[in-house]
């Protein structure tokens, strides 16, 4: 039995189109792009989430990091977030889920 966690990718991209597209390809994901905040950074932010197995953890990386160069964006890396030491989905894929933020559901 393997067991799986909920993971989140991030990338910034230089603009929407591209963030878009990387999405796209990431259709086994849940996807969600961010405009940029002014103040922190001109670049869009794509998240892209869903549950994978920690054995495949590195290989997934790998994956996700290609698509997203491939598409012209910057791979950040990912996090799984934990909650009284439980891995959960990650808050913002949730927040946006429920109308906060001024992200774009894919």
């Amino acid at each position: 039995m393997s067991r799986t966690i909920p993971y989140t990718h991030w990338a910034y991209f230089p603009d929407r189109a591209g963030a878009e597209t990387c999405a796209a390809e990431l259709a086994d994901y849940v996807t969600r792009i961010s405009e940029p905040d002014p103040d922190l950074t001109p670049q869009w932010l794509l998240l892209a989430a869903r549950d994978v197995e920690i054995a495949g953890l590195q290989q997934r990386h790998r994956e996700v990091e290609a698509i997203v160069i491939r598409h012209g964006g910057d791979y950040n890396g990912g996090e799984a977030t934990y909650e009284s030491g439980r891995p959960v989905t990650d808050p913002m894929i949730v927040q946006r889920d429920q109308g906060w933020g001024n992200g774009t559901t894919r």
